[in-house]
């Protein structure tokens, strides 16, 4: 099944403040519903997909702040997600997301310049913590 939702109550972003535009991607439904909840309790607006091309088409219209990715996907891997949206959006900061952590995808991933790098199953105040210093020194 695929998912992309947006909050019910959508949140104003202002300029200097530490909310964001975020994107979520993730195959697996509850994470990416946790993640939007949490997040969206936290003040950003996030919009979360299970699917990676209807991820992509949506950041060809939005220029999100931060991606949280998930390496497995279906159909694709978040590290070529990662290439597609380094092309798209070059400015957006990138936590890669991982529930089978290798040193080769990390390296990877660093080497593409993303903020940071979380292994699941994700702790909701470490989640919180990487998010907020990802966002400290957006734009």
């Amino acid at each position: 099944m695929k998912f992309a939702i947006n909050p019910t109550e959508p949140t104003t972003r202002n300029e200097g403040s530490r909310m964001g535009l975020i994107l979520v991607l993730d195959d697996e439904l509850d994470a990416c519903r946790l993640m939007q909840r949490v997040l969206t309790l936290r003040g950003h607006e996030v919009h979360a997909f299970t699917d990676h091309e209807e991820a992509a088409r949506w950041v060809e219209a939005h220029e999100p702040d931060l991606a949280l990715v998930d390496i497995k996907l279906k159909g694709t891997d978040g590290i070529d997600f990662l290439r597609r949206l380094r092309l798209a959006r070059s400015g957006t900061k990138v936590i890669m997301i991982t529930g089978y952590p290798s040193r080769e995808t990390a390296d990877e991933a660093q080497t593409m310049g993303v903020e940071d790098y979380l292994v699941k199953p994700l702790e909701i105040d470490e989640l919180e913590d990487r998010v907020k210093r990802a966002l400290e020194n957006f734009r």
